[in-house]
C-alpha cells in the first residue's frame, strides 16, 4: 500500500489548486450554474480517467523495460513536488496565470463549456499530464499491476479531479474570496503538504525515520 497521507496530500494539492480545469469550472459555475456545468465535468472526468490509465501503463512499461526506473521516477517525482512546493508559495501570481490561461483557452461562450472541451483539455493540459506521470509512477504502479486495479485507481483519481472541479463550480466565488483573504496561510499549508509528499516518495522520509530509530 502507498503512503496514504502522502498520496492524499499530493492529490488534494494538485486537484484543488488553480489550473486551467479549475478556472474553467469557476467560469462555468459563475456564469451558468452547477447543472449547466455538468457536461464539462463529465468530459473532465472522462479525460482524466484516460490520461491516468495511459500514464499507468506508460509507467509500468518503463518499469519493466528499465529495472532502475522506479528510483528515478521517485527522485523526479520528489523534485517536481519540491518545485510545486516553492511555486505554491506564490499562489497569487499562480491564480493570475491560471486565470489568463483559462481565459485564453476558453472560447467566447453563449453557453457553458461542452463535454468535448472538458475531454480534450486534459490532453493539452501540461499540469494534468505531469500530474498523471508523477502520481501513477510514484503511488500507483509500484503497488498495483492488474488491469482492474489500474482502472480502479484511474477512476479514483478522475473522481478526485471532478470533486475538486465541482467545488470550484459550486463555491467558486467563495473560494476566490478565501484565496484572496487567506492566500498566504493556504500557501504555507500546501507548501508543507507538498514537502511531506516529496520526502515520502523520494525515500528521504524513510531514511530519516530509519536513522532516528
Amino acid at each position: 500500500m502507498p503512503d496514504v497521507l502522502a498520496f492524499a496530500s499530493y492529490v488534494s494539492v494538485m486537484t484543488l489548486t488553480p489550473g486551467p480545469n479549475n478556472m474553467l469550472c469557476l467560469v462555468n459555475g459563475s456564469r451558468f450554474g452547477f447543472r449547466a456545468s455538468m457536461r464539462f465535468l463529465a468530459g473532465l472526468f472522462t479525460g482524466v480517467f484516460i490520461v491516468m490509465l495511459g500514464c499507468s501503463y506508460f509507467a509500468m512499461s518503463l518499469e519493466g523495460l528499465v529495472p532502475s526506473f522506479r528510483p528515478i521516477a521517485e527522485a523526479l517525482g520528489g523534485l517536481y513536488m519540491l518545485h510545486l512546493a516553492v511555486k505554491v508559495l506564490d499562489l497569487r501570481s499562480g491564480d493570475a496565470d491560471a486565470a489568463a490561461a483559462a481565459s485564453a483557452s476558453a472560447p467566447p461562450q453563449a453557453g457553458p463549456t461542452s463535454f468535448a472541451a472538458g475531454l480534450g483539455m486534459q490532453f493539452i493540459n501540461v499540469k494534468m499530464l505531469l500530474y498523471g506521470i508523477t502520481v501513477t509512477s510514484s503511488f500507483v504502479v509500484p503497488y498495483y499491476k492488474s488491469p482492474l486495479a489500474l482502472a480502479a485507481m484511474s477512476l479514483l483519481l478522475a473522481a478526485c479531479s471532478v470533486a475538486a472541479g465541482s467545488c470550484w463550480v459550486a463555491f467558486g466565488a467563495a473560494m476566490q474570496r478565501l484565496f484572496g483573504r487567506h492566500g498566504k496561510v493556504l500557501s504555507w499549508v500546501m507548501f508543507a503538504l507538498l514537502l511531506y509528499s516529496a520526502a515520502s516518495i523520494s525515500g528521504v522520509l524513510q531514511k530519516v525515520t530509519t536513522l532516528l530509530n
